[in-house]
């Protein structure tokens, strides 16, 4: 009997321990807080930019080409060779031409010579015909003389202006030929630098449109211009005059500036993406840009100084159902126009309330407060959320945490518990 009692015992004993376990386990808890980060307001500046790349080039470039075919026998330049307007850099063998003027100034004189001696004939062809007329006038001549005396003259007539043509176009010749043997001498047309040469001496040029040039010449370096490519997306917010900060691989801690001088109509379509193309003009006074590098480009579009400033986190957040009261849930929704947005107000770590704001210009960091329902300079500002541990650990660093107090004000520090 004794055993069994105690059996009953044990088993209620065990089924207490059970169902009180399964009671603690299931019993209702009051919800975790939600813990917030935050940021403290304060006044800023805010640069609103369109970013883009480009490639640097002179303000002009110049290429100089050859008017005759021949084999190059001097350069008078080279790589970074700095010339001046007229300066010979480059001499063609002019034997051939040499000879083709010589050939053709001969060819003037003995056309002219030619005409002298037509002249003279039709000097006498027009005594003969006066002297068949007054022959005929008196009747002691025929009409066939004087007829032919008619006909020799007007065919000399003809001869001298043939003789004449053929002058002129001697003269030609000859012209032709001075200015073929003066485009042996390759000078350069403009003042500048030499930025590429594509002739070795002993190499042969040829004269067409097709050819490529003997140099390129760059008028100066020490002003430089950048053709950047602007997506049609952002081309509208570009105008003349704009600032522009620009960097290049060559200098990475360096930063240039410049402005917008163009915008070109001419837009190119690659990959179903529309540009257009921008020319950016900058001060180079030391020539350390140099032609084709790489240009990253910030068009500075606009720039707003010493405004409210949130965090661009601020503007995404956003409180998850059940966090804040539905009143307060419902504060997005007052604003029917569109014109304002929310952000949140940190009142303590796991308290917030809304805040409506009209926003402006962004940029990759904050964003401007054109207008709010309340003054936010030194409020926190909700940026997301954290755990309570990482709550905890910052408390230190948390406005909403409790100071420690301070040995010289009187209190007592924090020491271990008690025994």
């Amino acid at each position: 009997m004794k055993k069994l009692l105690k059996a009953i015992l044990v088993c209620l004993v065990l089924g207490a321990v059970f169902f009180g376990y399964r009671w603690y386990r299931n019993r209702p808890r009051a919800p975790e807080p939600t813990y917030y980060r935050s940021q403290t307001v304060g006044r800023g500046s805010v640069t609103q930019e369109v970013t883009a790349t480009g490639t640097i080039g002179p303000i002009r470039e110049v290429s100089v080409t050859t008017q005759v075919t021949g084999k190059i026998v001097s350069l008078f330049a080279d790589y970074n060779s700095r010339i001046t307007e007229n300066q010979v850099i480059a001499l063609i063998d002019p034997d051939t031409y040499e000879s083709a003027l010589a050939s053709a100034r001969a060819q003037l004189k003995s056309n002219e010579a030619t005409l002298e001696r037509t002249r003279s004939q039709l000097w006498l062809a027009e005594r003969e015909l006066s002297r068949q007329k007054r022959l005929y006038e008196r009747e002691m001549t025929t009409e066939s003389d004087l007829d032919n005396a008619q006909a020799s003259y007007d065919q000399l007539t003809a001869t001298v202006k043939s003789n004449e043509a053929a002058i002129e176009q001697s003269k030609a010749s000859v012209a032709t030929a001075e200015k073929n043997l003066a485009d042996c001498t390759i000078t350069s047309p403009v003042t500048g630098i030499v930025i590429d040469r594509s002739v070795e001496e002993g190499q042969t040029v040829v004269s067409s449109m097709s050819a490529s040039g003997l140099f390129t010449v760059a008028t100066e370096l020490t002003r430089v211009q950048v053709e950047a490519s602007i997506p049609e997306a952002d081309i509208g917010e570009i105008e003349v005059g704009q600032d522009v900060v620009f960097t290049v691989d060559a200098y990475k801690k360096k930063r240039f500036t410049g402005k917008v001088t163009q915008i070109r109509l001419a837009s190119v379509t690659t990959s179903n993406v529309v540009t257009y193309p921008v020319i950016i003009e900058a001060d180079n006074p030391d020539e350390r840009l140099f032609p084709s590098m790489t240009a990253n480009l910030s068009v500075i579009v606009r720039e707003d100084k010493d405004k409210v400033i949130l965090p661009n986190a601020a503007t995404r957040f956003t409180p998850a159902a059940g966090e804040v009261p539905p009143d307060m849930a419902a504060a997005e929704s007052e604003d029917e126009s569109g014109d304002w947005d929310v952000v949140w107000v940190a009142d303590s770590m796991t308290s917030i309330h809304p805040v409506r704001v009209r926003l402006g210009i962004t940029d990759s960091i904050n964003t401007v407060v054109e207008e709010s329902s309340e003054d936010l300079v030194g409020k926190q500002i909700v940026v997301g959320r954290q755990s309570a541990a990482a709550a905890q650990e910052s408390g230190t660093n948390n406005p909403f945490m409790p100071k420690r107090p301070n040995r010289r004000s009187g209190g007592t520090p924090p020491g271990p518990p008690p025994r």
